[in-house]
């Protein structure tokens, strides 16, 4: 799998990951936002960071809630996520998408559910583990 879609129950918006190109430490790859407002992508990399596998990760362990944020960003500051959440279950994804250069910022909100944390996690995990070669 290639792409991979996380989607919203409170209004359908969508967080979307994409690898653009596999390498061992610098795996390229896609981020974009739909939401019913508005849409926006921004190409980034593992390199350095690694990937947001494991904030999805303690994500998904802490689904009860906890304090504070957690965060990833790439060695840019290009693109930037920061997930809260509360103890009656809702999670709160802000995605950041930035052009430095241009000066462009898009900032979205997009809420999950804590019963999502687990399968989102093992998702965006597969999306990012490397292919096998074929023989």
């Amino acid at each position: 799998m290639t792409t991979l879609g996380l989607k919203s129950p409170h209004d359908g918006s969508v967080l979307m990951l994409s690898i653009t190109r596999w390498a061992d430490t610098d795996t390229e790859f896609e981020v974009a936002v739909r939401t019913p407002w508005f849409t926006g992508r921004a190409q980034t990399s593992c390199y350095h960071n690694g990937s947001p596998v494991e904030m999805f990760l303690a994500m998904a362990r802490d689904w009860r809630g906890w304090t504070g944020e957690k965060q990833w960003q790439d060695i840019e500051g290009q693109v930037i996520f920061i997930a809260t959440a509360d103890a009656t279950g809702h999670v709160e994804l802000i995605v950041e998408l930035r052009k430095s250069f241009e000066g462009s910022l898009l900032r979205v909100v997009i809420q999950y559910e804590a019963g999502q944390l687990e399968d989102m996690a093992e998702a965006v995990a597969g999306l990012f583990e490397a292919p096998q070669p074929r023989i």
